[in-house]
């Protein structure tokens, strides 16, 4: 491609890879993501390298696993667990897409510590999930807009109960960062040199505050429960099992177990996620009649998934790496891509920062990244089906998955889950202790001990800076 294309990144946070409509049978949720998957090119077995939010969103802005990173060090008024976030100075996509000339946006979450840290972009306005390693007094550009219309931010109030915003519908934080994506996109500035623009919804993700117009339109009393309990984890052992049935009431990352709660709480929960998603996928089609396809990338993908009451709980707690939480919604559709394309073999989400390199005609900052180009599968080529897929390389237990082989391995007590993801998809019957996979595991444990050594590519573009400092970049706050 001669002319460097603009690029539309859309990405929403804990959403399921089976949620949109192209991916299951029955109606729609997603109508306007769901076509413009089948004009493009759909992954529907794409990895992200991470079970939780920070590792996943860095290695989505750097083609590199979480493991191999340099990291903000932990806050000691973090409210939450903190030490996971990108440290700023490090490459990352944004940064070589502004170094060759496009002008570089970012509107809603990305987890960066501090919230403005220079990660690339020019523009960014923030809505953040401020719980999630932040101090107390820490606050987010949709915040400070917020509280200048005189009213008070209650995202973070009893977060996991579903209730409807209280709030006009333009005050809510899906529309607000719609507002300034299309803003920025309608701009006449647009046209005068190439541009790339991240619009990473909050949501489904926790709080859960569907406005009242999609809450409506699904009534919690019609959501059916996964017919599966705790129990499809009795095959797990040691660590593993242990990590997946921890039972402390008031452990921050404690599993929320399904059988904890009334059916009416988790038909909520799953009725709130259900309209959060149709929300968002009305505000993607605003998005999209700001742009020509014929000259612009979009890019859709979560960060990672969510349990929705599969095995037995809800949110993305326990942060195993079982396909409901690190398989993820990934398609590429406009100029330059093949159209009504299907691939089942498996891609990781963080190919996404070497292809839109290839894309704009970039090269890669080095050749030890581990995301891949898929330029050539988006043009119509084959992929590799026996490539090896990695995930969860921080949490204590990485994944490889190997042809139909999903292999978990608890690097601390070296034990291990395996299992035969074509007869098995639910990840239910443990292969670990046959002994016709002994061969097969003790390859696997090798590699990923191999992969857990491997250094952090040296790739600073400046020079730290301090945690404190925050960029320049324009915040407009509509």
């Amino acid at each position: 491609m001669a002319i460097k294309p603009n690029i539309l990144w859309i990405m929403t946070d804990q959403q399921r890879a089976d949620s949109l409509g192209y991916a299951r049978p029955g109606p729609s949720d997603t109508p306007n993501l769901d076509r413009l998957a089948r004009q493009g090119v759909i992954f529907d077995a794409a990895y992200s390298s991470s079970p939780s939010c920070v590792p996943a969103r860095s290695s989505l802005m750097t083609g590199i696993l979480h493991h191999r990173l340099p990291l903000m060090p932990p806050s000691p008024h973090a409210r939450t667990p903190s030490g996971l976030a990108l440290k700023a100075g490090y490459w990352t996509v944004a940064r070589a897409l502004r170094e060759h000339g496009y002008d570089t946006a970012l509107f809603g979450k990305m987890h960066f510590q501090p919230i403005k840290a220079d990660h690339g972009f020019d523009t960014v306005a923030s809505c953040e999930h401020l719980p999630a390693g932040y101090s107390k007094d820490t606050t987010d550009d949709y915040k400070i807009w917020l509280e200048s219309q005189g009213l008070t931010d209650i995202r973070f109030n009893s977060p996991a109960k579903p209730r409807l915003f209280p709030y006009r519908a333009e005050q809510h934080p899906t529309e607000w960062t719609a507002r300034h994506a299309e803003n920025f996109l309608r701009s006449q500035e647009r046209t005068e040199r190439p541009w790339f623009a991240v619009v990473s919804y909050p949501d489904p993700h926790t709080p859960y505050l569907p406005l009242e117009k999609y809450a409506s339109q699904y009534p919690p009393e019609n959501e059916s429960l996964p017919d599966e309990g705790v129990n499809v984890n009795d095959s797990l052992t040691g660590l593993l099992r242990q990590s997946a049935m921890q039972d402390e009431p008031d452990g921050f990352y404690t599993p929320r177990r399904v059988e904890y709660f009334p059916r009416q709480h988790t038909q909520a929960v799953l009725a709130a996620i259900r309209a959060s998603i149709r929300h968002i996928d009305d505000t993607t089609q605003r998005l999209l009649d700001c742009v020509n396809l014929k000259d612009t990338i979009v890019v859709f993908v979560s960060d990672h998934g969510d349990y929705g009451g599969h095995r037995g709980f809800l949110g993305k707690a326990p942060w195993l790496p079982f396909d409901d939480l690190v398989r993820v919604p990934f398609f590429w559709t406009g100029a330059g891509i093949d159209q009504g394309k299907r691939y089942g073999a498996p891609v990781q989400s963080f190919d996404l920062a070497p292809t839109l390199l290839d894309f704009a005609g970039i090269a890669p900052p080095c050749d030890s990244l581990d995301g891949i180009s898929l330029r050539s599968a988006l043009d119509g080529g084959i992929i590799d089906d026996q490539r090896l897929i990695v995930s969860a390389t921080t949490e204590g237990w990485p994944m490889l998955r190997r042809g139909h082989y999903k292999h978990i391995w608890h690097s601390g007590e070296n034990s291990s889950a395996l299992y035969n993801l074509k007869s098995d998809p639910g990840e239910r019957n443990n292969l670990a202790d046959d002994p016709q996979f002994a061969s097969l595991i003790s390859e696997n444990v090798a590699y990923l001990r191999a992969l857990l050594e491997k250094p952090t590519p040296d790739i600073w573009q400046i020079e730290a800076p301090h945690p404190d400092e925050h960029s320049s970049g324009k915040t407009v706050l509509l």
